[in-house]
C-alpha cells in the first residue's frame, strides 16, 4: 500500500470511528447496522472489514472516542474558572442537565451495551474506563483521602447522570423541570458548603 493509500485508509477509519460514535450515542449501540455507519461515510459494507474485525471492535474504538470528547468537553468547562471544586462541579451539573438533543452523554449512551452480554471485555473495559475518567475529572482531581471519594461528589454524580437518563427518556414531561432545578441546587448548595 503506498503512502496516500495508507493515508486514506487513516482517514478512511476515523471517518468510520467519528461516525459510529455519533450515531451509537444518538441511537444507541444495538440500533445502528455496520450498513448505517458505512452509508454514513459513503463507503460499501465490505470495506468495513478492511478497517475493523467486527462490529464490536468498531464499539470498542467508537466508545473510547466519545469518552475521549467528553473528557475534553468537562476539562473546558473546569478550566473556565478557577473557583473551589464545589463551584466546578455545579458549573458542571448546570452545562450537563441543559437541555440539548445534540449532546448525548456516552455513560448513558454505552450503558447498555456494557451491561449486556454481547459487549466484548474489550468494549466493557472501555466503557469502566471512560466511566472512571469521567467521574474522577467531576472530582476535579485524584479522590481524597485514603482512596475514599466523597460521599456527596458521588451522590450528586449519580443524581446528574438519573436525571440526564430521565430527560433523554421522558422527553419533555412536566415534572422534567423540577428534577433538573433540584440537582443543579443541590450542586450550588454543595459548592457553597466547599467554600465554607
Amino acid at each position: 500500500m503506498g503512502r496516500s493509500s495508507a493515508e486514506q485508509a487513516a482517514q478512511n477509519r476515523t471517518r468510520i470511528v467519528e461516525a459510529a460514535s455519533r450515531l451509537f450515542r444518538e441511537n444507541g449501540v444495538e440500533a445502528v447496522s455496520v450498513a448505517d455507519i458505512m452509508a454514513a461515510v459513503d463507503m460499501t459494507v465490505g470495506g468495513f472489514y478492511k478497517h475493523f474485525a467486527s462490529k464490536e471492535a468498531l464499539v470498542e474504538e467508537a466508545a473510547g472516542l466519545a469518552f475521549d470528547e467528553a473528557i475534553e468537553i468537562w476539562t473546558k468547562i473546569f478550566a473556565k474558572t478557577d473557583r473551589e471544586t464545589g463551584e466546578l462541579r455545579a458549573r458542571l451539573v448546570a452545562h450537563y442537565l441543559r437541555p440539548d438533543p445534540q449532546r448525548h452523554c456516552p455513560i448513558i449512551a454505552f450503558a447498555p451495551h456494557a451491561a449486556s452480554g454481547n459487549a466484548s471485555d474489550a468494549a466493557r473495559g472501555t466503557y469502566d474506563r471512560g466511566t472512571g475518567a469521567l467521574l474522577e475529572k467531576f472530582f476535579a482531581g485524584p479522590q481524597s483521602g485514603e482512596g475514599q471519594a466523597d460521599p456527596d461528589a458521588l451522590l450528586l454524580f449519580a443524581a446528574m447522570i438519573g436525571a440526564r437518563v430521565l430527560a433523554e427518556a421522558a422527553g419533555d414531561a412536566p415534572w422534567l423541570g423540577a428534577v433538573r432545578a433540584a440537582v443543579i441546587d443541590a450542586a450550588a448548595r454543595a459548592g457553597s458548603r466547599d467554600q465554607e
